[in-house]
């Protein structure tokens, strides 16, 4: 019944976020980081290249796994105008299979959050830090719910060309305290001279966790030097964005 992360999602997610695009100063934040090593970097949840493709320009060595197909399709493509090589995994966190150890895995702003079960982020940790060198560092984003509101509906209007576009509508659905994580109901359209071509439907679950509780987490699975970040390091009351950065043993 649903589609994550499918061709009609990625068009949308390339036409509002494009390479480049930065959310909050979460790209010169990552790169500030990723400069600290002249080693390797995997950007978990890629995407189509939007903070990738800016880092390889800075000489950050930096390679991309994801489990969208359509999205690694759009990546590659971007890659290619830019005239950029670089290594692309289509993969399952949870089971990484990538034959090189990084010395930073990174997972910008909501791509964590979109984990949607403890055991599967639980299980991602667990694998990122298998792909980890001795004294290689996590920097994962967290999201709180602070905006949910149950009910709640959105509608939006993308231009594509001349006679097409994308109506995109967001349902708040639910929030469970207990599991701690939003569902929506993301509906994608496709209309082409008036007529409805494609749609998809996403079952969109955002997860998350408190500070001691993912701190309690890192220090089970043998993360240290674990610290946290609000905003990243922005003087802002907003408290939106919560940066964990930890590191495996030396």
């Amino acid at each position: 019944m649903f589609t994550e992360y499918g061709e009609l999602s990625t068009e949308l997610y390339e036409l509002t976020k494009p390479v480049g695009f930065e959310i909050d100063g979460d790209i010169p934040f990552y790169l500030e980081q990723a400069k600290e090593t002249t080693g390797l970097v995997l950007e978990a949840g890629v995407g189509t290249g939007r903070m990738l493709i800016p880092f390889l320009k800075a000489g950050v060595k930096m390679d991309g796994v994801d489990l969208s197909p359509f999205m690694l399709d759009r990546c590659r493509e971007n890659l290619e105008k830019e005239k950029l090589v670089t290594d692309l995994f289509l993969q399952d966190l949870q089971q990484l299979d990538i034959p090189k150890k990084y010395d930073i895995i990174m997972m910008p702003t909501g791509s964590f959050a979109l984990l949607p079960t403890r055991e599967i982020m639980l299980n991602s940790l667990e694998s990122f830090k298998k792909h980890l060198l001795p004294g290689g560092k996590i920097i994962i984003d967290l999201l709180l719910p602070r905006d949910f509101k149950k009910g709640e509906s959105t509608t939006s209007v993308f231009s594509l060309t001349e006679n097409s576009g994308i109506v995109f509508n967001s349902t708040s659905l639910e929030i469970d305290w207990e599991k701690q994580r939003t569902t929506e109901l993301h509906r994608y359209e496709k209309w082409i001279d008036g007529k409805l071509t494609q749609t998809e439907l996403s079952n969109f679950i955002l997860s998350w966790y408190g500070i001691e509780e993912f701190t309690l987490v890192l220090e089970k699975l043998g993360f240290v030097n674990i610290q946290h970040i609000w905003d990243y390091n922005k003087e802002t009351d907003k408290h939106d964005t919560l940066t964990f950065i930890a590191e495996t043993e030396k």
